[in-house]
């Protein structure tokens, strides 16, 4: 249950934000509601090439670091409050779509190797072997299977 407290530190954080910041978490919001649906009702191929159609750069951008970070900041924080589980497959196509302008940007999709009872997959964006979203715990190591440039 919300309280008046907590809609109030809510309210305080939003002030907070940049005009950057508040203009992306309301993108990020609306993009993983999109890709979240498209996961559900298409089929995977469907739902590829569509994405695949959509994140098509238009030109070139360079983004600050500090931007690309507030970018797979707002994308974590609404996947966090929206009232649905989303992983990080969503979270990574989204900032896939979010940032399609930056440049050198891959989604990569992998396996963890050293689970021998189950089957671990993790889904990522980095670029130049840096991690933009997806991070994960480095005791983990991952096998790329797929990388989606």
């Amino acid at each position: 249950m919300i309280t008046v407290d907590k809609l109030a530190g809510y309210w305080q954080k939003w002030k907070d934000l940049s005009t950057f910041g508040k203009w992306y978490l309301l993108k990020a919001g609306v993009t993983l509601l999109v890709i979240k649906a498209g996961l559900t009702f298409l089929p995977f191929q469907t739902f590829r090439s569509r994405y695949s159609r959509y994140t098509r750069g238009t030109a070139p951008e360079r983004l600050t670091q500090e931007q690309i970070k507030e970018v797979a900041r707002s994308i974590n924080i609404m996947a966090d409050h929206l009232p649905f589980q989303l992983l990080c497959l969503p979270r990574a196509l989204a900032a896939k779509y979010l940032l399609r302008n930056e440049p050198g940007l891959v989604l990569q999709i992998g396996v963890e190797l050293d689970r021998v009872d189950s089957f671990e997959a993790h889904a990522w964006v980095e670029r130049a072997g840096e991690i933009i979203i997806g991070d994960w715990n480095e005791t983990i190591r991952y096998q790329r299977l797929w990388s989606w440039e």
